[in-house]
């Protein structure tokens, strides 16, 4: 069965069918596979059934997956994290965690964030449990002239703790923490590969804006989250198991719904490919 690749939102991602990921993938299919991935921003490749490490080869295909210690990591494969409904804060309150339960962007708290995440769906509630995504693309271009004249050279010092963090993170010993200092990207950015301008913002991990005052500070960090997180901006992806939906960090918010039943898991396996520092 020949590879297919369809649109799945108006304005932002595709499905992929007729490809078995536990066999080698051709220089033209991976070709069109990166090629959809930068059109179209999100990919969900249907019906898969990999092991952990053959998961990870696979998704060699998008570049080169790295390890992130902050969330459970795989026993076998350690550039697979596994998000679970039943993980909870063991450092801190023991409260239950919801990972990514906000408008984010993965690794911003870092000088060089991921470029691309995956998830592979391996348990998937009957009900709830999407995940939604916001073009950023689309909702810088959307902005007035004089916005786009005011933030074109802003930056914003991104940390892993921010007093504006509106979903918590896991507690990280002191240690870890002590690797994570603030570091600060520009609110404006252009993707390295299409070249196209972008908002690029974690409303999860934004701290202030540089050289601004701090009530100026939220208030347009506030105004430009309302701004690119409208319907209008949203694919919602609802699981399947067996999906593996990988989508570009560098123009796009995201957020799991912790919608589903309590008697019911969701249980994702995230790898991420490694990155470049955001480039104006």
């Amino acid at each position: 069965m020949a590879m297919t690749i369809e649109d799945l939102g108006a304005h932002m991602a595709a499905g992929v069918n007729g490809i078995d990921l536990n066999r080698s993938v051709d220089a033209a299919s991976r070709d069109r596979l990166r090629g959809a991935l930068i059109e179209r921003q999100v990919l969900c490749i249907h019906g898969q059934e990999l092991t952990p490490k053959a998961y990870r080869d696979a998704m060699c295909i998008f570049g080169k997956p790295v390890a992130r210690d902050q969330a459970t990591q795989h026993p076998e494969v350690p550039e697979i994290n596994i998000l679970s409904s039943d993980e909870r804060d063991t450092l801190g309150d023991g409260g239950r965690l919801i990972a990514g339960a906000y408008w984010h962007t993965d690794d911003s708290f870092r000088a060089q964030p991921c470029s691309i995440t995956m998830l592979y769906g391996v348990e998937v509630p009957p009900v709830g449990g999407d995940t939604q995504f916001a073009n950023m693309y689309a909702a810088y271009t959307d902005l007035g002239p004089n916005t786009k004249q005011r933030i074109e050279r802003l930056q914003v010092v991104h940390m892993y703790q921010s007093s504006r963090n509106v979903n918590p993170v896991p507690t990280l010993s002191a240690s870890k923490m002590a690797k994570l200092p603030p570091v600060v990207h520009p609110l404006v950015t252009a993707h390295p590969e299409s070249g196209r301008k972008a908002l690029y913002m974690n409303p999860n991990r934004m701290e202030q804006i540089v050289g601004m005052a701090r009530h100026e500070s939220d208030e347009l960090l506030d105004e430009l989250i309302a701004h690119a997180t409208q319907l209008q901006y949203q694919y919602r992806h609802k699981w399947r198991r067996g999906d593996i939906v990988i989508w570009d960090n560098r123009c796009l918010m995201h957020k799991a719904n912790a919608d589903y039943p309590a008697s019911t898991r969701r249980v994702m396996h995230r790898i991420i490919i490694e990155g470049a520092a955001p480039m104006m």
